[in-house]
């Protein structure tokens, strides 16, 4: 979630805070005078945060520096150490449940025709060829286009879900081979186990080097986890995984309104008629509530939500898009005191301090697992 401008008077307060008196000094220990009562030594450890900066335009900025960021832990202001770019450990998750039918694999000829003024003249060249026919499933072209672009120097993982969970590629830095687990393994099902996914992505993530993102081409709608909603949360909310969705919602929903008046008006009348469009219908009701959970879970953890309106904007557009987001990433270390057992959660809030930026980074982290 992007945060606004803020007022300077609060960015001056915190300056004035964040420069005073250190609150503690990690592992140093001053040897008592006699009579001198007990000194208490707090500990402290370093925390690391990804973030990502904007300019008033909307666009990354590539030249943050310390002085230009702010964070408060718990209301309470903390030294930022450290402001650097590292490689990224990412773990990309692919929804390919078609419970409901093969709505993902593409635009339907039948359901969208192509006006008989656009349809594809095999005498043009191949650049002036039609680009809105999606000539693989829609999710294996996503995966395909986002792996190619990946920097050599980030490491990824594939998970796919629907029947089953499946680890199709365990972390590495050749595309090629992450490539070829899309190309031999990609296997489409019809449930959706997407609590499961997350849950598998969050273990997988935990404890990786670098900056960790979770990227997630889903529809949010799950039928058949053994992994509850509120586990798989908060497994990815420790593993302190920046969380970047690519929605399925605007696609399905115009393909399915699409269905659902061709055949009204093409199928013969009848109760299966009647079942198929209440089953459409109702999917539709289905992905429109998991928007909301979607959302919540991109912002909470620091990332953002993005939904295509038709194919070609979700296997070409989106996955550059990923890209620049994961490219501009910092990974921001900041000071705080060591927790106690069983303590939990923190909430934090990084501020900008450049005039026209905003900032966007997850609201909160488990000081437990800073702590491993």
């Amino acid at each position: 979630m992007r945060t606004g401008h803020h007022h300077w008077a609060l960015v001056l307060c915190l300056l004035a805070a964040a420069v005073g008196p250190t609150l503690a000094q990690s592992g140093r220990k001053v040897a008592p005078r006699p009579g001198d009562s007990p000194v208490l030594r707090v500990e402290t450890i370093e925390v690391l945060v990804p973030i990502n900066a904007y300019d008033a335009n909307g666009l990354n900025v590539t030249d943050l520096e310390l002085k230009d960021l702010l964070i408060v832990e718990n209301g309470e202001p903390r030294t930022i150490t450290t402001l650097r770019r590292e490689p990224a450990s990412i773990v990309l998750i692919l929804d390919l449940g078609n419970g409901i039918g093969t709505f993902k694999n593409g635009a339907s000829a039948t359901y969208n025709p192509v006006p008989e003024s656009s349809r594809w003249d095999p005498t043009l060249p191949v650049w002036a060829k039609r680009h809105d026919i999606v000539p693989r499933p829609a999710s294996r072209e996503f995966a395909d286009n986002f792996v190619r672009g990946l920097s050599h120097d980030d490491r990824v993982a594939i998970i796919q879900y629907s029947d089953r969970v499946e680890l199709i590629q365990d972390f590495t830095s050749d595309r090629e081979q992450a490539l070829a687990a899309l190309s031999s393994k990609y296997r489409i099902g019809l449930k959706s186990r997407f609590y499961d996914a997350l849950q598998l992505a969050a273990e997988k993530i935990r404890h990786q080097p670098g900056r960790r993102v979770i990227v997630l081409l889903s529809d949010g709608v799950d039928t058949a986890s053994k992994t509850s909603r509120r586990k798989a949360l908060e497994a990815v909310a420790h593993s302190s995984a920046t969380v970047l969705i690519v929605g399925w919602d605007e696609v399905l929903r115009n393909e399915i309104s699409a269905a659902i008046t061709w055949k009204g008006a093409h199928d013969t009348p009848g109760t299966d008629l009647n079942k198929r469009l209440r089953e459409l219908k109702r999917f539709l009701s289905e992905i429109e509530a998991a928007r909301y959970d979607l959302e919540d879970l991109a912002e909470a953890n620091g990332g953002e939500l993005i939904a295509p309106r038709d194919f070609p904007r979700l296997v070409n557009d989106a996955p550059l898009g990923l890209l620049r987001e994961i490219g501009a990433q910092y990974n921001l270390a900041f000071l705080t005191e060591r927790g106690t057992a069983g303590e939990g959660d923190r909430e934090i809030n990084v501020i900008s301090a450049r005039k026209g930026m905003s900032v966007r980074s997850r609201r909160s982290y488990h000081i437990e697992d800073q702590q491993q």
